[in-house]
């Protein structure tokens, strides 16, 4: 008896079949959600592997599995809580206390913010509880955050908060949106705020996966699929979609004609150039972002804390897990071009005080250049962002880039799938119920 779907199979209508393309997050959230409501899916990847930009992978010259980029889920990320319950994954993942340590490089100056676990920080009212150097006007000046406007940046609405701006909301900002403070929507700024921090303490909890993001947030959910009889159809790319009357009717995978019969779906999880270059009537965003991550086999090491928030320097978060460093600088397009040495030494000259270590032994080491991490997540460019549901009356669009109303994110990437896969649903059975009703 298959532990993930003995109660799907009573699930099972005579609807139509979802096709979903692209095996990152946002399609393994769509798929096994559609799963999960009793549909009948196929799942297809370009890759031999699922995934996407979020996903883990051996090493040979560090002996070890690596990230092929960090991301930081916390505990009031509720979609991508509720993807991790469905697959069975939570035990994979460590939530740990919600307490941030930031260091600044070029000072030395080391803190950290400690959120507790009630709904309202007091203990901000006491200076010794509060960033150095921060006022509690800086606070209050942050509430402007909530109020962002479509066309607001975050310069604009949190530079007047001061030392807070320089010492906190500055990283924050470009952390989660990879774009420059200076260019970023606060707009898509604000739900994160409203979802974490305004929930308390209890809701900024960091959620590390223990193993791996393809071991958590990847493999348990491929698992998930083939043990519901999914068809996974990996190293697969849809070379064309044809459209009549604002209907797909077939899919062309590899040169194979896939013709879709009344009731067929298909929900899009490709990346924004991919979905136009397949559908060019689609408007979608066309800046990005970079974003690299180096990755560091450092041995043994007195320095544990798995989340560190750099300021004064090159690197701008420190990851450990095991006898693996890893850092993430964001909105890096200045520096992507760079030879991955230069960009090793420079990034290892920033880390290596901090960890005790020899900044002159480079130690084995890996960098990753995603030149195409994100969208660029200014005002402009988020005005172009898609909604799921398109003139095309069986297409439905998915991923971090559509208009989830939060930022290129993996909590934005899950909720995309999870509301394609709702709107999938609903279609099916609106199309069982009033076979004669548009469904759009």
């Amino acid at each position: 008896e298959n532990r993930h779907c003995v109660a799907v199979w009573n699930l099972r209508m005579s609807k139509g079949r979802v096709y979903v393309l692209g095996g990152g997050v946002a399609g393994l959230a769509a798929a096994t959600a559609l799963v999960e409501g009793g549909q009948e899916v196929t799942l297809i990847e370009a890759a031999p592997h699922a995934g996407g930009r979020c996903r883990s992978f051996f090493d040979k010259q560090l002996q070890s599995n690596i990230d092929n980029g960090n991301h930081l889920v916390l505990s009031g990320n509720t979609h991508a809580m509720r993807y991790l319950a469905r697959i069975d994954a939570l035990d994979t993942v460590e939530v740990l206390p919600a307490c941030f340590s930031y260091k600044n490089i070029a000072t030395g100056e080391a803190w950290s913010i400690d959120l507790g676990t009630r709904r309202y920080p007091w203990h901000l009212l006491w200076s010794k509880y509060r960033i150095p150097g921060t006022r509690l006007i800086d606070y209050w000046r942050s509430r402007h955050i909530l109020s962002a406007k479509g066309s607001d940046t975050i310069t604009d609405l949190l530079s007047a908060s001061g030392v807070l701006y320089e010492k906190f909301w500055a990283s924050f900002a470009v952390s989660v949106l990879n774009t420059s403070p200076d260019e970023a929507s606060a707009a898509l700024l604000m739900p994160v705020v409203r979802e974490t921090f305004g929930k308390g303490g209890a809701a900024c909890r960091p959620v590390l996966a223990k193993q791996g993001l393809g071991f958590s947030f990847v493999d348990p959910a491929i698992e998930y699929l083939k043990e519901c009889g999914v068809d996974l159809q990996l190293g697969k790319r849809c070379r064309s979609i044809d459209v009549v009357d604002n209907q797909i009717i077939s899919l062309d995978i590899d040169g194979e004609k896939i013709s879709l019969e009344d009731g067929d779906i298909v929900i899009s999880a490709l990346s924004p150039s991919n979905a136009n270059d397949l559908l060019p009537v689609l408007t979608v965003p066309n800046e990005y972002r970079s974003i690299l991550n180096g990755h560091f086999k450092i041995g043994p090491s007195t320095y544990k804390t798995p989340i560190t928030g750099l300021l004064g320097g090159f690197p701008e978060w420190l990851f450990i897990r095991g006898d693996i460093a890893s850092v993430t600088i964001s909105a890096a397009d200045t520096s992507a071009d760079e030879a991955s040495d230069k960009l090793a030494h420079r990034i290892w000259q920033g880390i290596a005080p901090i960890l005790g270590l020899n900044s002159d032994q480079l130690p084995p080491h890996r960098i990753i250049k995603e030149k195409r991490a994100t969208i660029a997540q200014t005002p402009r460019m988020v005005s172009l962002r898609p909604k799921s549901v398109t003139n095309i009356s069986n297409l439905l669009l998915a991923g971090d880039w559509t208009n989830t109303g939060l930022p290129a994110t993996i909590e934005g990437a899950i909720q995309s799938g999870h509301e394609g896969a709702s709107l999938a649903l609903n279609l099916s059975l609106i199309h069982i119920s009033e076979p004669t009703r548009p469904l759009y």
